[in-house]
């Protein structure tokens, strides 16, 4: 029944990839202005304006390190989600964890990476940022989906100044396209792919906007879904019986509506609704002693599915008023999500009971655990902009947040006692020092944790001369921490009540110097501080005391403090040879203390946050794009990253926490992309045809350190990628239509091998979706 679905869903989907730019062309019908109303918002030579500054600037002009993508460079590259945004933007890295249902995840730009506490990377749709503070065990960010945006900004570098907290290494935006007031725009998507071992996937999404009273009032709709196929199967270990194949199907729905209200010329009043939902019906992990990677097999032998939902809305309201040279700006914005998923904890709690056993030995036997996270996030906005067309400009604005987030954990285990019984000869209570919650359970917590903040930020741009601008900014945010939990249960041994707190003031400035060298080469330097806050955490179960204490701990600490960062950056930017060659370049000094670290409890599987000392982090990007001739564009990115500790950490009788050199970043150190598409005119001249590639590598990530208290020789970072992707079509007008083969060499590295404990058999890890042959129907008025 489940195939039959898929396949009629699939067959839906492929008539609407005939319907949809006909649809859309039908809608541009409607009494729609000759024009460029669904163009991007860039300059007629294809340059991105970007808001990085939070005022609109051509990314070539902005004196700062960012990767720009439109939304049309993004559906010719095939980008769908963060994943592939990382894949061609070398100094964003992506992790994805292959332990339990794969939630857990990890965004981090320039090597400043950290699992635990506040975010390192800002995630915003728009003006909002929309991140989470890791709390309890099951927190992990949300990412919006590539549909119907206008762009993605990349800012590389801490923006502590005009983004505050949780920028600290750089930050992500999602920018959506806005109403329009006098002329309508459509875009429409459609797509049917099918990967090598693995299910059907497909997609069909349409967005509409223009006026409703030409010059007052406009809106903007879109909606789209999308059904990832699976491609890793859940098996029975003991039979061989495959329980459900291509399990890790996954289905995506986004909706967004906005409107655009002019009462007065000078006055615009833009609210706006974003919704996302993203299902995914179990874990991308596979069992390495159940799995053929050569052969494209891929497996895991879990006894449940581990299913995972997110969802969110996104109410906000932008005002924008312009009053001369000074444009007011606010914007509200609540931002309610809800986190929920399943894990299998039959292995855990196995090994737990019996370390180095972590399978199944009696019948029927199962362990759950429930997991899951709410945010309530409310923002405030308000900001000046000054622009006279002088020397002068300037940004002045105040921020206040509250971030609510609560977090959940209950695991379920009815055959525990027994598993004791056998291994002891003894019972649950006698083992843990307390016996069963109701039905079974054997751990109930709950965490709330709440972030208030309330901020000033200013920047100013003065231009010395007609070729050089001097920049200086501050913010000053003081934000207070809350932080309680309640839990029970045998597997924390007891009650625990907790309960904390931590404030501080934060001072984050930044400092610049532009000098445009020439027409279109610019030159500049910036010094700038991120900072990320400290907080309260979860006491971790009692089991782990031991643990505890042999990190120099009489028990896990409560609180933990905030670290920040000192950034040093040079870059160039210049366009050669009649703009047939641009150039972007950049080179980076990242000084990081008190860094917030997750130390690992190897006995119980379990981590608290501690401060751990000083790291650099040092590296440079470059990006060229060329145009040799006409209708040839060839592109490379080049990225190092080089992020280590700078001093040993060490307890009294010492064992090493971190070693001087040690790496703090556990992604690759060079990566690089490579680009080129051809087009041509194909029998008529409103129609091109094109074909194009794209290449994306990243080296080998570093060992872990051996010298260090929780070296597991069997634990490896990620192996060296190498993607390569091909499209090949034809553009008529609007209408866009391409066959593409993504991961053409069906290339299956190894991305983090994890297991449970250490002397574990069970070696779990994840790899890259297999090749996929796929038609893509596109179109944008």
């Amino acid at each position: 029944m489940k195939r039959f679905r898929d396949t009629f869903k699939a067959t839906a989907v492929a008539a609407t990839m005939l319907a949809s730019p006909w649809w859309c062309a039908a809608a541009q019908a409607q009494d729609t202005p000759a024009g460029q109303a669904g163009a991007d918002n860039a300059p007629a030579d294809g340059t991105i304006v970007v808001t990085a500054t939070r005022r609109a600037e051509r990314v070539s002009d902005v004196p700062a390190s960012i990767a720009a993508y439109s939304r049309e460079k993004m559906d010719d590259q095939g980008v769908r989600s963060v994943e592939d945004i990382t894949r061609l933007t070398p100094g964003l890295n992506f992790r994805r964890e292959s332990r339990f249902s794969g939630s857990n995840t990890n965004i981090s730009i320039r090597g400043i990476q950290s699992t635990d506490g506040a975010a390192t990377t800002g995630i915003y749709i728009d003006d909002v940022p929309i991140q989470s503070r890791a709390v309890g065990f099951s927190s992990a960010n949300t990412y919006p989906k590539v549909f119907d945006l206008e762009r993605v900004e990349v800012l590389r570098g801490p923006q502590g100044t005009l983004f505050g907290a949780g920028a600290e290494g750089g930050a992500v935006r999602f920018i959506t396209p806005q109403p329009g007031l006098e002329d309508y725009s459509a875009y429409g998507r459609s797509e049917i792919a099918t990967t090598r071992g693995g299910a059907t996937s497909y997609e069909a999404g349409a967005a509409l906007g223009g006026p409703i009273a030409r010059g007052k009032l406009g809106f903007r709709a879109s909606a789209w879904y999308r059904k990832d196929g699976g491609w890793v199967d859940r098996m029975d270990r003991d039979s061989g019986t495959i329980l459900d194949k291509n399990a890790n199907s996954q289905d995506t729905l986004v909706l967004r509506a906005a409107l655009a209200w002019e009462p007065a010329e000078n006055l615009r009043i833009t609210p706006s609704l974003f919704y996302q939902r993203q299902e995914i019906d179990d874990t991308s992990g596979y069992w390495e002693e159940l799995t053929d990677r050569e052969g494209g097999e891929f497996r895991n032998g879990y006894r449940q599915a581990q299913p995972q939902k997110d969802r969110f809305y996104l109410p906000s309201l932008n005002v924008e008023w312009d009053i001369g040279p000074v444009q007011l700006v606010s914007t509200t914005s609540w931002f309610n999500r809800n986190q929920d998923e399943t894990r299998d904890y039959t292995n855990f709690d196995a090994e737990l009971v019996v370390p180095g056993n972590p399978y199944p030995t009696l019948d029927g036997q199962i362990a759950t655990g429930f997991f899951g996270d709410r945010q309530r996030n409310f923002t405030q906005e308000l900001r000046a902009q000054f622009d006279n067309g002088g020397p002068f400009n300037v940004v002045i604005g105040g921020f206040y947040s509250t971030e609510r987030q609560t977090a959940y954990q209950r695991n379920r285990d009815e055959y525990i006692d027994t598993l004791i019984q056998n291994a002891y000869g003894f019972g649950i209570e006698t083992f843990f020092g307390t016996g069963y919650l109701d039905d079974y359970y054997i751990y109930d917590s709950t965490t709330f944790t709440r972030t208030r903040q309330v901020a000033g930020f200013g920047e100013i741009n003065y231009e010395l001369t007609d070729n050089v601008t001097v920049l200086a900014g501050v913010r000053v945010a003081d934000i207070k921490v809350t932080h309680d939990q309640y839990a029970e249960g045998p597997f924390g041994g007891g009650v625990i009540d907790t309960e904390g707190s931590a404030s501080e003031t934060a001072v984050t400035p930044r400092f610049g110097i532009k000098w445009q060298a020439a027409p279109d080469t610019m030159l500049y330097t910036t010094i700038a501080k991120g900072f990320r806050p400290g907080g309260a955490q979860t006491q971790v179960p009692s089991l782990c005391d031991v643990d505890v204490q042999n990190l120099g701990y009489d028990q896990s600490p409560d609180t933990y403090d905030s670290d920040s960062v000192w950034s040093y950056e040079a870059g160039a930017k210049s366009a050669l040879f009649g703009n047939k060659l641009t150039m972007e370049a950049s080179a980076f000094h990242i000084k990081w203390e008190d860094i917030q670290t997750s130390l690992y409890l190897p006995s119980c599987g379990s981590s608290f946050i501690a401060n751990t000392g000083k790291a650099s982090s040092n590296g440079f990007d470059l990006s060229l794009q060329g145009r040799p001739v006409e209708g040839l564009t060839l592109g490379a990115v080049v990225g190092f990253v080089d992020a280590k500790f700078d001093q040993d950490i060490t307890v009294s009788d010492n064992t090493i926490i971190v070693e001087d050199g040690q790496y703090v970043y556990n992604g690759p150190r060079w990566t690089f992309t490579l680009s080129g598409e051809y087009a041509f005119p194909l029998l008529s001249p409103d129609r091109d045809g094109y074909a194009r590639f794209d290449y994306s590598y990243g080296a080998k990530a570093p060992k872990p350190n051996p010298n260090t208290y929780d070296y597991d020789p069997m634990i490896t970072n990620a192996d060296e990628t190498n993607v390569l992707n091909l499209r090949a079509g034809v553009k008529h007008g609007p209408v866009d239509v391409s066959v593409f083969v993504n991961n053409v060499t069906d290339s299956h590295p190894r991305l983090g091998r994890y297991r449970l404990f250490y002397g574990s058999p069970l070696l779990t890890n994840s790899t890259l979706r297999p090749r996929t042959f796929g038609i893509t129907a596109a179109y944008r008025y």
